[in-house]
């Protein structure tokens, strides 16, 4: 289920901008196999949240959307790249119940196809000319900050995969660059784009940090609660990856040596899960407090965004944004 299907009002806005993207990277005859990867990256689509979070900001103070669909665009763009490296790296054979597109056309292709979204990222940019030299570098640095700090963290999750140990600190920096940077800065760009001042962008921006921390740790604690098949992938993947949540991360600290010693046994292994080790330690991590734990994080990051939009002029955006924001929060997918 795509999170179009959940919020239908999501259509309107989201429309223009898949219209956008399959003009760019079109995928019909006469096209190389790498456009072709391309656009099947755009086509998994996700939730597409960075571009509603352009498009609300953007209407909050500039009464329409429809300025931000190019800033929308390039945000999904950097996201769909990302998405294809993140596979490329964690050697993942599925994206969201398909094959990924490393595993489809091989790891050249995907390399390419990876690049090619990530360079119209400043063509789209680029299309903000006329809001002004100060207003359009501060929207390219803001892109170049977010594609930078997602590099970033991404390093920082494959290093924390790959020591014993770890800090709950270390887990939320890791996931701040990772996760929330891109989620705040096209919260912010947008806000830019349709006439904030700077004090109102940073408000936006902060918004989008807090649901980008609220998002990562309920998508990383779904890696051990969900099911495959609304995940669209097998379970206990980060797991196995011997990537780090919330969840796993209070488990560890609060649970017996035995039981440290067993789920250590299921991180960074290359066989498959028993059904009995699937069920031991799905029953650990609710019997140590562990998926409540992580809800109660969720929440205080969910608590966090909603305030910053008390300030927030009154109107649909603002409420839509309400909306949005409890989704994300208890979402199972």
């Amino acid at each position: 289920m795509t999170l179009q299907e959940t919020i239908p009002w999501l259509k309107e806005y989201i429309d223009p901008v898949n219209a956008q993207l399959v003009e760019l990277i079109p995928s019909g005859p006469g096209t190389s196999q790498m456009e072709v990867a391309a656009a099947e990256a755009l086509s998994f689509g996700g939730k597409r949240v960075r571009a509603a979070l352009s498009l609300l900001w953007c209407e909050i103070y500039g009464g329409d959307s429809s300025s931000a669909i190019p800033i929308a665009v390039a945000y999904e763009l950097a996201h769909a790249s990302a998405l294809v490296q993140d596979d490329i790296i964690d050697s993942s054979d599925m994206r969201r119940g398909r094959p990924s597109i490393v595993a489809k056309y091989g790891l050249s292709t995907a390399i390419l196809s990876s690049d090619l979204l990530l360079f119209n990222v400043p063509r789209m940019v680029a299309k903000y000319a006329g809001l002004g030299s100060a207003r359009l570098a501060r929207i390219f640095d803001l892109v170049g900050e977010a594609c930078r700090a997602t590099t970033w963290g991404e390093y920082l999750d494959l290093e924390l995969a790959r020591g014993a140990g770890g800090t709950e600190r270390e887990y939320e920096e890791m996931i701040r660059l990772k996760t929330s940077t891109l989620l705040s800065a096209p919260c912010e760009s947008g806000a830019l784009v349709g006439g904030a001042t700077d004090k109102e962008a940073s408000l936006a921006g902060r918004f989008g940090a807090a649901i980008g921390m609220a998002y990562q740790i309920q998508d990383d604690a779904l890696d051990l609660t969900g099911d495959e098949l609304s995940l669209g992938k097998p379970v206990f993947t980060d797991l196995r990856g011997g990537k780090r949540s919330a969840v796993l991360m209070h488990c560890l600290s609060h649970c017996t040596e035995d039981d440290r010693e067993f789920v250590s046994g299921l991180m960074n292994r290359s066989g498959a899960y028993t059904p009995a080790e699937v069920s031991r330690m799905k029953k650990l991590i609710e019997d140590m407090g562990s998926v409540e734990y992580a809800k109660e994080r969720v929440l205080a990051y969910t608590s966090e965004a909603k305030e910053s939009l008390d300030s927030v002029p009154e109107g649909r955006a603002k409420a839509l944004l309400a909306e949005l924001t409890d989704y994300l929060s208890v979402r199972y997918y």
